[in-house]
């Protein structure tokens, strides 16, 4: 038989080690937060000095500087047409600058899961955290996310230095119920995107993001210290995500 102060001792010890079990990766994993938009969510493309348009681009969603004021090339003193609000320095675009900024860092954190070669082209990938082999990064292909495993899973690609599509076969593909809302392309200096490339995702570039004629995407394209340039390209936010 044990004795009142025995038994307090066991039921202690018991209650230490049941706290420990609780202790399992798998639980800090469920608490690690998505990486979100915020308020950028809404915005096609948004810079740090500037966004010019050449010719017809359309952003389905809304366009802004921050804290640049030069928003050029759009309606109605261009050809090109943004459908939400035109923010050029004001403060839904300075919001939006610091939620990309936020977005950013947070994604850059992360601990990668899984190194790749520079090309991404080929691949077909479930949701993870993706570092490179070298600093930079490129698509010459089709890229396909595939979100089988979990349709609100993230699809974070951390490049050191440069981001580039070079051909116009450039492609990312989404399949499984994946979303274009939790692609992110961290970019550590700046992204180029080639003529007719089909992109889905969100490109946060340090510096600046040029794109050529003809491409398209769905998510944002935020450059976090430099320019936007775009050239009749096609771009839509993506306002709704399940993360």
């Amino acid at each position: 038989m044990f004795g009142a102060s025995k038994l307090a001792l066991v039921v202690s010890i018991a209650m230490q080690f049941s706290t420990i079990s609780l202790g399992h990766p798998a639980v800090l994993e469920q608490r690690t937060a998505p990486i979100v938009m915020g308020l950028a969510k809404t915005f096609g493309a948004i810079a740090a000095t500037t966004l010019t348009s050449t010719g017809a681009t359309v952003i389905t969603g809304n366009c802004g500087t921050c804290p640049g004021t030069s928003i050029t090339g759009f309606k109605p003193s261009g050809a090109g047409t943004c459908t939400g609000s035109i923010d050029a320095g004001n403060t839904a675009a300075c919001n939006a600058e610091a939620a990309c900024l936020t977005a950013y860092n947070d994604a850059a954190a992360l601990v990668p899961t899984t190194t790749l070669p520079t090309d991404l082209a080929g691949k077909i990938l479930p949701p993870g955290v993706y570092d490179f082999t070298t600093v930079n990064a490129v698509l010459s292909g089709l890229l396909t996310l595939n979100g089988t495993s979990n349709t609100k899973g993230q699809f974070i690609f951390q490049i050191s230095t440069t981001f580039k599509t070079t051909t116009s076969l450039a492609k990312v593909t989404l399949i499984g119920g994946a979303q274009a809302c939790n692609v992110y392309f961290i970019v550590g200096s700046s992204a180029t995107i080639y003529t007719g490339s089909q992109m889905q995702g969100n490109i946060l570039a340090y510096t600046s993001i040029a794109v050529n004629s003809g491409a398209s995407n769905k998510g944002t394209w935020c450059a976090l210290n430099g320019a936007v340039t775009l050239i009749d390209d096609a771009l839509t936010a993506q306002p709704t995500c399940s993360t």
